[in-house]
């Protein structure tokens, strides 16, 4: 697939006016669930979910929302693209490795030294002989990306594109999935093709929201037990804690904390004399959320907890917009 530049101040744009007049994703399985969970009589409700969860929420959201706003002009080019190749009789990958590749001045040593004298003050500490790859690579990509959108630019001129009007948002039922965004050279770009080449990224975003708000979910409802658990004994919730956790936890000593800094040293700054009250507190940690697993699993088996939150499956075009909502 040829990658086209994109304009920053475009998407820029497109994200700002997203976030301000807040579109829907089309990326929750319907129907869409308020109630996530249930203990003992009380509800969690999506708005019960922490600032953080549901801010991470949207963000990956919005990736569906960016993505949909700029996946019309994506398939023009490719239509325009995949016209070229065929009237030329040629693999579109040819074309790709013709037009761009094969027309594109590999950068020199003295452009990537270049590049790092203007640019010194971000690579901080690093010599050039350290970047001097990376910089190659990124200058080349640079200049593929410039001469595809050239050679794009070109294609698209000399093509037969009309746009619509319709705002390019997520179908709210199977006469949604008909509407035309654009056609090219007599093909037309529905809303059925926007929506069928962002599934895998939707099943992505969903399995990401899911482990948020299944984490938050967890943690909400170990914290409502133990405070039910606590009110019921006639005691603290930190008290419960000390007696249940960190009573029967293991302290860690140098030995483990050795042996972990030697399996992971590769990732961590510094000898292991530097770095052992770190790492010592880091398993310490490790060991205090195991206990706690263990006593919050206990005190799930006495209680009356139901999770309705549930593990999206792949989507499909009528999953996302032709179920009724809950």
């Amino acid at each position: 697939m040829l990658k086209i530049r994109q304009n920053p101040w475009l998407i820029f744009l497109l994200v700002s006016t997203a976030f301000s007049q807040t579109p829907k994703c089309g990326c929750e399985q319907k129907p869409e669930l308020n109630v996530l969970a249930v203990v003992n009589g009380i509800k969690i409700t999506r708005d019960d979910l922490s600032i953080d969860t549901r801010t991470q929420v949207s963000l990956l959201q919005e990736t569906v929302i960016t993505t949909r706003a700029q996946e019309v002009d994506r398939q023009i080019s490719q239509l325009v693209l995949d016209a070229e190749a065929k009237r030329r009789g040629l693999a579109t990958a040819t074309i790709v490795l013709l037009e761009v590749k094969a027309r594109v001045i590999p950068p020199t040593e003295e452009d990537a030294r270049a590049f790092y004298e203007q640019n010194k003050k971000s690579f901080g500490p690093r010599s050039f002989s350290s970047v001097k790859k990376d910089i190659l690579t990124q200058l080349k990509t640079d200049r593929e990306n410039a001469r595809a959108y050239q050679f794009l630019y070109a294609l698209r001129a000399a093509a037969q594109i009309i746009g619509s009007n319709i705002p390019v948002t997520p179908p709210a039922n199977e006469e949604d999935l008909e509407r035309v965004f654009a056609t090219v050279n007599g093909v037309n770009i529905t809303s059925k093709d926007v929506e069928e080449s962002l599934l895998p990224l939707i099943f992505m975003v969903q399995e990401k929201v899911y482990e948020l708000r299944k984490r938050d979910v967890d943690i909400r409802i170990n914290d409502l037990l133990l405070n039910q658990e606590a009110k019921r004994l006639g005691t603290s919730p930190a008290a419960l804690l000390n007696l249940n956790v960190k009573t029967k936890m293991h302290i860690v000593n140098e030995e483990q904390a050795r042996a972990y800094y030697e399996e992971h040293k590769a990732d961590i700054k510094g000898k292991f004399s530097e770095n052992k009250l770190r790492v010592m507190q880091l398993l310490q940690a490790e060991e205090e959320r195991k206990q706690f697993a263990v006593y919050a699993e206990e005190l799930r088996k006495g209680a009356a907890v139901q999770i309705y939150l549930a593990p999206p499956t792949k989507p499909d075009l009528r999953q996302l917009c032709c179920n009724p909502v809950d």
